[in-house]
């Protein structure tokens, strides 16, 4: 019979069981976090027609959601809280670099600079991930032994989903991409009669006035100042516009183009 006494004072077990948990709880608040991430601009801004960009929340979930449930693992092996938070964190951080550094273009020898120099205040800074998941983890296991467990443990993995919701809300656009998106919002709903050339003689936009389609927004490839806004209708018909916008200025449309 365990008493209340060695409900508050013996050391959870982890190892395998540990590790299990401690992916489970990554996992989750990594996938609330790209679920979040993926419909926040849907949720805010109602009047726009977003569109949700499956490739790249999916892209993200490998990243995020399985790199969470990996630093989960690691963190919650040791039963000793120092071994698996450095662990984690050690994790956390090649995590984090192997994927920002293959997304760019530098030579390999560079890569490697990079990750060396870099390895280390990366993987301070990701601390209290690995220690949140390992306060969750050690709660779970001493849950199970007491009363109310299910309602304990069922509280434990809401906190994980509101964490993990809480950080995607923050991966809202910017109000300037906001402007540049309801900018060119405006001018596709106002077609044909849209005066604005840059908008008015772009191939085949003509045909399709009244059409439903979703739209999309990203830092532009063109300018260091402005947003690549793609407006994808129900046919397939893809139009982009560059949209410039100057802090303190009111944007404006520099270029738009039918997307093959």
């Amino acid at each position: 019979m365990i008493t209340n006494a060695q409900e508050k004072h013996d050391p959870p077990k982890f190892h395998t069981q540990g590790a299990l948990i401690g992916a489970v709880y990554g996992l989750l608040m990594g996938t609330a976090f790209v679920l979040v991430a993926a419909f926040i601009d849907t949720w805010l801004y109602p009047e726009i027609p977003f569109g949700v960009d499956w490739s790249q929340a999916l892209t993200r979930w490998a990243l995020i959601g399985l790199g969470l449930a990996s630093i989960g693992v690691m963190t919650c092996s040791f039963t000793e809280s120092f071994h698996g938070l450095v662990a984690g964190t050690i994790t956390a951080g090649v995590l984090a670099l192997t994927a920002s550094l293959i997304f760019t273009s530098t030579s390999a020898g560079a890569k490697v600079i990079v990750l060396l120099f870099t390895l280390a205040p990366i993987a301070v800074m990701s601390l209290p991930i690995a220690l949140t998941i390992r306060r969750l983890t050690e709660n779970h296991l001493r849950a199970l032994h007491m009363k109310w467990s299910m309602l304990r443990v069922l509280m434990l993995v809401l906190v994980t989903a509101a964490l993990g919701a809480g950080a995607g809300y923050f991966m809202k656009p910017s109000q300037d991409a906001v402007m540049a998106v309801q900018m060119v919002h405006e001018n596709l709903q106002a077609a044909p009669e849209n005066q604005k050339k840059e908008v008015s003689q772009v191939a085949g936009l003509q045909e399709h006035a009244g059409m439903k389609y979703s739209i999309f927004q990203r830092s532009s490839r063109l300018t260091t100042t402005g947003f690549d806004v793609r407006a994808e209708y129900e046919d397939g018909y893809s139009v982009e516009c560059v949209v410039v916008v100057y802090p303190g200025s009111k944007p404006y449309i520099n270029l738009c183009q039918e997307v093959k």
